[in-house]
C-alpha cells in the first residue's frame, strides 16, 4: 500500500497507532508514534486508518489470506528461540497473561504478551506462537471445565481473529463464539462459550 505523509496508521502486528512522516522506499515508511518516537516500519505491516466507520467495516468484511501468511519464509531458529522464550514465560498452563474471573478465562494473544521480544519474527512466526497459545488455553479451559473464554486478539487487519474463528469451527465444534462485549474489549476480542461434553 502507498502511504503519504500525515496518514494515520495502525500497526498490523503490534499495538498502537502512528503518523506517517515520509516514504523511505517503496516498502519502508518512516512513522512517528504517539510517544513522539520516529522509526522505519515495513509498509506491509501498517494499516491505514481512514475513519472509524470505514475501519469497522473493513475489519468485519475483509478475510485475510492466512494461507499466504503461513507460507512466508519461517526462520526455524527464530521460531525455536521464540518458543523457548514463550516456554519460560508460560511455566504452567494456568500462568502467564491469562486470568480467571469467576467462570471466565481471559487470554491476551497480543504477541508482546507472549514473548519478551518479537524482533526478528515475521508475521507467520508471530501467528504460529499466538495460535499455539490459543490452543493451549482452549485445552486448559476444557480440562478445568471453564465455560467462557475471552480471547483478546486486537483489531489489526483481522488475521488472528480470522484464524481463531477457523480453528474454533474445525477443532472445537462443541463451542460457539461471538464478538466479546464492545464496552469492555472494543472490537478486539472474541468470546467463546464451551458446551462441556
Amino acid at each position: 500500500m502507498q502511504f503519504k505523509p500525515g496518514d494515520r496508521v495502525r500497526f498490523l502486528n503490534d499495538t498502537g497507532e502512528a503518523r506517517v512522516v515520509q516514504m523511505i522506499s517503496a516498502t519502508e515508511v518512516l512513522v512517528v508514534d504517539d510517544s513522539g518516537f520516529d522509526y522505519p516500519y515495513l509498509a506491509k505491516e501498517l494499516v491505514l486508518i481512514e475513519g472509524k466507520i470505514d475501519e469497522e467495516s473493513a475489519y468485519r468484511t475483509n478475510d485475510p489470506d492466512v494461507a499466504e501468511i503461513m507460507l512466508r519464509n519461517v526462520d526455524p531458529a527464530k521460531l525455536k528461540a521464540a518458543n523457548k522464550d514463550f516456554g519460560l514465560k508460560y511455566k504452567n498452563e494456568g500462568a502467564g497473561n491469562a486470568k480467571k474471573r469467576g467462570a471466565v478465562l481471559e487470554v491476551d494473544l497480543h504477541i508482546h504478551e507472549l514473548v519478551d521480544t518479537d524482533l526478528g519474527l515475521d508475521p507467520g512466526d508471530k501467528l504460529e506462537i499466538q495460535m499455539q497459545h490459543f490452543n493451549r488455553m482452549m485445552r486448559h479451559a476444557e480440562s478445568e471445565r471453564i465455560n467462557r473464554v475471552v480471547l483478546i486478539h486486537g483489531v489489526g487487519a483481522g488475521v488472528l481473529r480470522s484464524e481463531i474463528r477457523k480453528q474454533l469451527e474445525m477443532y472445537f465444534p462443541h463451542a460457539e463464539y461471538h464478538d466479546a462485549s464492545y464496552a469492555e474489549y472494543g472490537y478486539g476480542a472474541t468470546e467463546v462459550i464451551i458446551r462441556q461434553r
